[in-house]
Order: structure tokens, then C-alpha cells, then sequence
């Protein structure tokens, strides 16, 4: 399944703006207008690369109520947080449809776009 990664380490950025917190290698969702959030560390990154990763969607559906729950947003046993859920669930598995593998994005106003690879 095509997922969004951490594109740089914390040692290269693009810009003097760009940043990288998370954990190389997590699953990336949208954590604000601007930045991506990773889903084990919660931490925040302003580039992600599009991957294929083994895995089910199970998987990542248990680190989103896992970061859901850490967050406030989740409580075991409540039936009508399903919908946000939902909605995370496909912010994630959307974030990387249209992108071709090993495309670097970076958000603008909640939106992914795609950026050019530094050089190498």
C-alpha cells in the first residue's frame, strides 16, 4: 500500500523553514496546514515521500486510534468517534493517491503537493 513517509533526516532541509521531529520510517498524516505528523511519535515534519509498505490496513487503523486516543480524540467504547476515525483513515491512505513511489510532497494549506527531491 502506498503510504507517506519522513522524505529528509533531521540533519538535511531544503529551506531554513523545513523541519523533521519524526521517526524515520512512520506512517505521516496531515498534523496542521503545513506539516506532516507522524503516527507512533507525534512528532512533526514539513516533507514526506511517497512509499510502498508492507502491512494491513488494520495495522494503521490501530496506530490511528492509538494517536486518537493519545490526543483526546478517542475513547474506547464511544460509538460516534468512529466517524473521525474513518476520516483519518482516509486522510492517510489518501494523502499518497495520485503520487507516484519515492514522489517528495510537503502540504499547503492541508494539501499535498509535490515538492522536487533534493539533490542527492
Amino acid at each position: 500500500m502506498k503510504l507517506i513517509i519522513p522524505a529528509f533526516d533531521q540533519h538535511y532541509r531544503v529551506s531554513a523553514t523545513d523541519y523533521n521531529w519524526t521517526n524515520p520510517g512512520e506512517i505521516l498524516t496531515i498534523g496542521t496546514d503545513d506539516a506532516f505528523v507522524g503516527l507512533d511519535s507525534r512528532r512533526y515534519t514539513t516533507h514526506g515521500r511517497v512509499t510502498a509498505l508492507d502491512g494491513t490496513r488494520a495495522d494503521v487503523n490501530a496506530k490511528i486510534i492509538s494517536l486518537l486516543t493519545q490526543d483526546g480524540f478517542y475513547v474506547p467504547g464511544r460509538e460516534r468517534q468512529s466517524t473521525e476515525t474513518r476520516r483519518r483513515m482516509g486522510e492517510v491512505f489518501g494523502l499518497a493517491r495520485g503520487f507516484e513511489v519515492g514522489t517528495v510532497i510537503g502540504l499547503h494549506r492541508g494539501r499535498p503537493r509535490r515538492h522536487d527531491a533534493p539533490p542527492n
